[in-house]
């Protein structure tokens, strides 16, 4: 189906009757390593510039998730830093409408699949509510129930951590008896 004169090049052969040299080939190198870079900062541009349309439809999406569970909580709008907790990169966090509370929406890996879960964290305790994620699929919600509590309260002790804070690595007040 290749014509023969292509190949030859794609071989490094001959082509068009003169061998493919050293230049040649540091020319089709640039212009492949070119054209990834050019995908990648596509990529990216589209990433950064779409941020507010994905939060946007991940909240409108979860609340559609809550109300079909008969559950009283709905996100109200996107936090761009998660306050007081730092930033997660595996996740967006949300206000909630009618309370103080901060909720997380994020994945869980299982068995390699991503499952949707939101944690509702408390803004005057920094703890997750009830201790326990919220599953936002019935995939999810079934696989939950398999997975190991060990497994779970990392997911929770790494929402709560006091390394998210923005003043991790300051002493907050404290002296280094109160920290120990």
């Amino acid at each position: 189906m290749i014509p023969e004169k292509l190949q030859e090049s794609l071989s490094g052969g001959e082509a068009a009757g003169k061998p493919l040299n050293q230049g040649d080939a540091l020319k089709h190198t640039g212009l492949y390593i070119g054209w990834i870079a050019g995908i990648l900062l596509i990529g990216g541009l589209l990433w950064f510039f779409t941020q507010s349309l994905r939060t946007t439809l991940l909240l409108q999406t979860v609340n559609r998730v809550l109300a079909t569970a008969q559950d009283s909580r709905r996100l109200e709008r996107f936090i761009p830093q998660s306050g007081r907790w730092g930033r997660i990169p595996w996740g967006s966090w949300y206000t909630l409408k009618d309370s103080a509370d901060q909720a997380l929406v994020f994945s869980v890996m299982s068995e390699g699949m991503f499952l949707p879960c939101m944690a509702v964290v408390s803004t005057a305790t920094g703890k997750v509510i009830d201790h326990k994620l919220v599953p936002l699929t019935s995939h999810a919600e079934q696989t939950l129930k398999h997975i190991p509590r060990g497994v779970i309260n990392a997911y929770i002790g790494r929402i709560e951590s006091p390394a998210l804070s923005p003043s991790f690595g300051n002493s907050g007040g404290r002296t280094g008896a109160d920290r120990q």
